[in-house]
């Protein structure tokens, strides 16, 4: 699969998010809390276990811009549509997915977006396995474990640096949860385009409780 690499301004309320830290390894669940100072904004590590109900029937991809002291800048369009135009210089490849995570991670539903090379290679991967499951699993959405991390060294003007990425697995399926409607407050997903037909493979064992989530 290739991610293929409207847009949306942002505004008003938003869809609380997860944060994966490529240059850690580690995933973070960004909460904003009412403090004696007002709203604060608080990272919680949720790498340990992680486990979530990934939307993959609803993935955006397209143009993002993660930038200090700024809100992020996405042009998004449903996977499977022609890339809108890039909106910057700064904006990079990118993409936004709806999950919603395990009661040990959270419970509630968040969005994950990134422009990062290894956190798209990972959400390639998962996608490549979901479409050979499907099939096997109709009417579900795959339960989603992040069983480690990968280095990736990447050289540049002399010099070397290291990023992590994610390993996305699906470990079981699930029926859609209510709460996960397909959109977030900031930007509504249309319905993804058709997508050719894959070969099912044998469908994940439940290694998951419903109760997990």
């Amino acid at each position: 699969m290739a991610l293929g690499l409207t847009t949306e301004a942002g505004g008003g309320d938003f869809t609380p998010i997860v944060k994966y830290d490529a240059r850690a390894g580690r995933m973070f669940r960004i909460d904003r809390e009412q403090g004696a100072a007002g709203w604060e904004t608080n990272s919680v590590e949720i790498s340990n276990g992680f486990k979530a109900i990934f939307d993959m029937e609803n993935i955006q991809v397209g143009w993002a811009l993660f930038a200090a002291g700024i809100a992020p800048s996405f042009a998004l369009v449903p996977l499977g549509q022609p890339l809108p135009a890039k909106p910057s210089d700064q904006h990079k490849q990118g993409f936004k997915i709806l999950l919603k995570l395990g009661k040990d991670a959270g419970g509630d539903v968040r969005e994950l977006s990134s422009c990062a090379k290894v956190v798209i290679n990972a959400l390639d991967s998962l996608h490549t396995a979901y479409e050979a499951q499907k099939a096997a699993n109709p009417g579900k959405l795959p339960i989603v474990a992040m069983t480690g991390t990968k280095p990736v060294v990447s050289q540049g003007q002399g010099q070397s640096s290291t990023n992590y990425m994610p390993v996305f697995e699906i470990v079981a399926w699930a029926d859609r949860p209510a709460e996960l409607t397909g959109t977030s407050t900031v930007a509504p997903a249309p319905a993804p385009a058709p997508q050719a037909a894959v070969a099912p493979a044998p469908a994940a064992k439940a290694l998951v409780g419903a109760e997990e989530f």
